[in-house]
């Protein structure tokens, strides 16, 4: 019996991933949660585990293929001589691709090409390129993961100047990426000339190509920012304070945090998110079960947005490490399904890069967005004179379908009003 091994729903807004690498061959041995497949999503990368214990019998993709959600990856049966119960779909499966020919067997994670039917002649099923790749409809054009189409044409390479190293010849965005790179190593290539300037095309990673689409469609959003100052003189006496009482060291972010979490509980329409109306459904508000709070944090591959779940329930040291376990795996590209989507807002904050203030924008599906910049000494009127007070800048945006600007005001007071020695932590 053959088991398929597919790409799983990996949050509500993804819809495929990139093969990064593939870490079994055909006949391997394999126990059921062994990694057997790394996806990059626009999220994380992350690991696809075997369904079952078993031998590797196919791997259906390659790394640079970009497949769809629910597309098989690899088979897995109780020996490598057993074959999956319908063979004719087997094959490299992308988002955008038509469903490949079938395939041989494969070895060694090798896929040798298919003969064309008997009413299939020979010049419409495999291209003349040297490497016997054959095409997936048999018009003659070249089997390509579509990131390598895309790179193709971003580098002005035709596809049938390029060699396949996927299987059955398939190319592969690394394919596409050497075959620009021997352009413009070359002397009297028209790349090398064009490249004097210094100028190039990068092809956008998946993180990359997510992070741009989102903020296009965060433009769509009716939005508005509140801004105001927070004294934060007791809201640094309570970090250094908790800390000492450990058992974990508090972070000004820990705190803002946990008091984002509990201004939206008192007020919970800036919890809510929006959901546009959909065949005979009208719109409609989502409030959510629990406040999850999205953190943004800066990464190699672009921002990312982890997601602390259950914020209004749990304790500050409870908070503490699980943000630091989030950052971790957030930099490390490892985020889990558990740590993605569905927040009720999140916190940016850029203080740590020296920045005063700024507006963040909405991540789609969210109603609020809270930005933070440092604390900056400021003069200030107090007790009829003046005053130098640690301060906070806080720019709240909201979401005008769902938050009003008196609701929204209402929030940000709120938020203020704990920050400045209201907020009970939940220690």
């Amino acid at each position: 019996m053959v088991s398929d091994v597919v790409l799983p729903q990996m949050g509500l807004e993804v819809s495929e991933g990139l093969v990064t690498a593939v870490l079994v061959s055909v006949g391997e041995t394999v126990a059921e949660g062994q990694t057997v497949i790394e996806v990059e999503t626009d999220k994380a990368i992350a690991e696809v585990a075997a369904s079952r214990s078993g031998v590797v019998t196919s791997i259906v993709v390659a790394v640079g293929d970009t497949v769809p959600v629910g597309a098989t990856l690899v088979a897995i049966g109780d020996s490598v001589d057993e074959s999956a119960p319908d063979d004719s779909s087997a094959g490299p499966v992308t988002a955008g691709d038509p469903p490949p020919p079938a395939v041989a067997k494969a070895s060694l994670g090798e896929v040798p090409p298919t003969a064309p039917p008997p009413e299939e002649s020979a010049d419409t099923a495999v291209l003349a390129n040297g490497n016997g790749a054959r095409t997936a409809d048999g018009s003659g054009r070249r089997r390509a993961a579509p990131i390598a189409r895309r790179a193709a044409e971003q580098f002005g390479i035709s596809l049938e100047l390029v060699e396949g190293s996927g299987p059955g010849g398939r190319i592969t965005l690394g394919d596409v990426e050497r075959a620009a790179a021997e352009r413009e190593s070359s002397p009297v290539s028209p790349a090398s000339v064009a490249s004097s300037s210094g100028e190039r095309l990068e092809p956008l990673s998946a993180t990359r190509q997510a992070i741009a689409r989102r903020l296009t469609e965060s433009q769509l959003v009716p939005s508005y920012t509140l801004t105001r100052d927070i004294d934060a003189t007791w809201l640094l006496a309570e970090k250094a304070r908790l800390t000492a009482e450990g058992p974990a060291k508090v972070g000004v972010v820990d705190l803002l945090v946990q008091a984002l979490a509990e201004a939206l509980v008192r007020h919970p329409q800036v919890a809510a998110s929006f959901v546009p109306a959909e065949g005979e459904a009208p719109a409609q508000f989502r409030h959510p079960a629990a406040i999850d709070v999205g953190l943004a944090v800066a990464t190699d591959r672009g921002l990312l947005v982890p997601v602390l779940r259950r914020v209004n329930e749990k304790t500050l040291p409870e908070l503490v490490l699980e943000r630091a376990r989030l950052v971790e795996v957030t930099r490390a590209g490892r985020l889990g399904l558990d740590d993605m989507g569905g927040a009720a807002t999140t916190l940016s904050s850029l203080g740590t890069f020296g920045v005063d203030s700024f507006t963040a924008m909405l991540n789609p599906g969210e109603s609020s967005i809270l930005a933070v910049g440092r604390t900056v000494e400021k003069v200030v009127p107090r007790d009829r004179g003046l005053a130098v007070v640690p301060t906070l800048t806080a720019t709240f945006s909201f979401d005008h379908r769902v938050v009003d600007g008196a609701t929204g005001a209402a929030g940000l007071a709120e938020l203020a009003e704990l920050l400045e020695g209201g907020m009970a932590w939940r220690t």
